[in-house]
């Protein structure tokens, strides 16, 4: 059984991206913003920063589609996986090229993408991708790390710092720009769990008094101990640093008792930005996230000999709605059956629920007009 199960985590905790490819390249400065968008107007270009660091230490950058008439941006963390055991690590990315941008462009059907089609709400938006080689769900702030159980030595966990420098740019542009009317920030799987961790910072550096939405697609952070328990979270913690990341005022904000600080965004957010909108996207039963959380059973066992169930990993959500979710008001659900995992690389967003669609659903929840939605 223990070798069956290993062999399911194997093929299923890649969530995925790809590798080198020269399209714009500055001989002298650094590629700005400003220079991209005249150059290069709603044309997918790819940064690089120095200063930015894939868990390898290789430097890495972004992606950007920017539009000089529009000032809305649309800002996507990416998926990937995690790197907290070895076994995670192995199926992880600890490097993203100016070639894998590309590549995981070319091979991506999200309707967010898709700038031909009336029925992309984003279509003439600002748009950046924010990569994941970091393995920290874009949540580290470690410089250096010896992952524990068979992983790497020395690896650079810094996901929230080099959203810093993202964020560093957005700023210098839209200030030099005229500023923004609204922003919509999201993350699919380990950018999903990405979010709100980066909020704050996404907040103070870009968008104080700017309208926003927030969409977390598959990134569950439960308030169920059962599913989130402690040695799980101490894991992260000692790993990628979380709570360093964390906004200073944390406990002073939050008003509901939590047993860790990562536990306590969702309600942070919604007392600190109360004008802002948040959207919590997930399956039921999602196939690869069970998995993830099957880590920290039977005081954190390696490799996991007993996996979350289905049954389970519902009712972490539900509790999560119910004691959590409900009682902020600017938060809203779309949870639906099944055992898939993301939502946001679907080509029409035309998953429903009770008649309504993603895509409406997300037009709605940036409105203010948004109900729970769940089956």
């Amino acid at each position: 059984m223990k070798t069956y199960l290993v062999l399911i985590l194997l093929s299923i905790l890649v969530l995925g991206c790809s590798d080198d490819d020269p399209v714009f390249v500055e001989e002298e400065n650094e590629l700005t913003l400003q220079k991209v968008a005249a150059d290069s107007t709603n044309i997918a270009v790819w940064i690089p920063r120095e200063s930015m660091i894939s868990r390898n230490a290789e430097s890495m950058g972004y992606g950007a589609i920017l539009n000089p008439d529009s000032d809305k941006l649309f800002i996507f963390l990416d998926g990937g996986g995690a790197c907290f055991n070895g076994l995670t690590c192995n199926f992880n990315l600890d490097r993203f090229s100016e070639e894998d941008f590309y590549e995981r462009l070319a091979s991506e059907q999200s309707l967010l993408l898709n700038r031909q089609s009336d029925v992309n709400q984003f279509k003439e938006w600002n748009f950046i991708f924010v990569p994941y080689a970091t393995g920290d769900v874009h949540v580290g702030i470690n410089p250096s790390v010896d992952v524990t159980n068979n992983g790497p030595a020395n690896q650079a966990m810094v996901g929230a710092t080099n959203f810093s420098v993202i964020l560093s740019d957005l700023n210098a542009y839209f200030t030099s720009n005229g500023g923004l009317s609204e922003i919509v920030f999201a993350g699919s799987s380990a950018g999903g769990f990405g979010v709100m961790p980066n909020y704050f910072q996404l907040k103070t550096v870009l968008g104080e008094n700017v309208p926003t939405t927030a969409i977390i697609d598959a990134g569950q952070i439960f308030r169920d101990e059962t599913l989130l328990t402690s040695c799980l979270v101490e894991q992260w913690e000692s790993i990628w640093d979380i709570s360093a990341s964390l906004p200073a005022d944390l406990n002073t904000i939050v008003q509901q008792t939590y047993s860790y600080d990562i536990q306590k965004v969702y309600e942070y957010s919604s007392l600190m930005y109360p004008e802002d909108n948040f959207g919590f996207l997930s399956y039921y039963q999602d196939g690869t996230n069970t998995f993830f959380y099957s880590f920290g059973q039977e005081n954190c066992s390696y490799p996991p000999q007993n996996l979350v169930s289905g049954a389970e990993f519902k009712s972490g959500l539900l509790d999560l709605k119910s004691e959590v979710l409900d009682g902020l008001d600017n938060w809203k659900v779309f949870y639906k059956t099944g055992t898939s995992h993301t939502f946001l690389g679907d080509a029409n967003l035309s998953q429903s629920i009770n008649g309504t669609s993603l895509n409406q659903f997300l037009l709605q929840l940036r409105q203010g007009e948004a109900e729970d939605l769940f089956e």
